[in-house]
């Protein structure tokens, strides 16, 4: 029987409610930094009394790392199947290229603070956040060195390319306005092009020879 409320009485991580006090917390985190907002003003915010907010979380940086998990741990176990779908190499990188550009664009409030409060968390939860990125980026690593035993890509050091291509599609991050010139979607397509335009071998043009003398 499937429940809301987890074996502590709490509610479940997919309930709508604690989706909605994360939402609201990414917005204040953002905008007054995590050591500026308390829970007090946390359960105002959210229209509830201080007693009804523990009930969801036992504190505030347990509400932090949930924050935090939007990013670090939703988008990764979502996205990384993406890999391990049909298609070439090349257009499985393109679907988690676009996927991890929209979700950004989708997420903004929780990407400031993944991207800013990390170190307010303790080292035991510093250490299970890093862990989720490790995975992911060992998991692109994987799927370009298997890209290029399959003759799709040219890259002779997957560890470092999936550490590139992090840099790059985690940038908007730090400049996306959504009012700006492009939209998310459009740049999503344009990252995704960027990225496999990269990797892509470069084939001799049509009746010159590769290997003149």
């Amino acid at each position: 029987m499937r429940t809301d409320r987890s074996e502590e009485g709490r509610p479940a991580r997919g309930s709508a409610r604690r989706a909605e006090i994360v939402a609201l917390a990414s917005r204040m985190f953002r905008e007054q930094g995590y050591h500026g907002v308390g829970m007090r003003a946390l359960a105002d915010a959210a229209g509830m009394q201080a007693a009804s907010l523990y009930h969801h979380f036992r504190n505030k940086e347990e509400l932090l790392l949930e924050t935090i998990y939007v990013v670090d741990r939703d988008m990764i176990v979502e996205q990384m199947p993406l890999l391990d779908g049909p298609g070439s190499h090349a257009e499985r990188l393109v679907l988690l290229v676009r996927a991890h550009v929209t979700h950004l664009g989708a997420n903004r409030d929780a990407w400031w603070v993944a991207g800013r409060e990390l170190r307010a968390l303790s080292p035991e939860r510093l250490e299970a956040v890093q862990a989720f990125r490790r995975d992911y980026q060992r998991r692109i690593a994987r799927h370009l060195a298997e890209g290029v035993d399959a003759g799709e890509f040219d890259c002779p050091d997957p560890r470092l390319a999936s550490l590139a291509i992090l840099d790059l599609i985690n940038g908007p991050n730090e400049w996306f306005d959504p009012s700006g010139r492009l939209t998310i979607a459009e740049l999503a397509d344009r990252y995704a092009d960027m990225v496999v335009r990269q990797l892509t071998p470069i084939r001799p043009a049509e009746g010159r020879d590769p290997n003149p003398r």
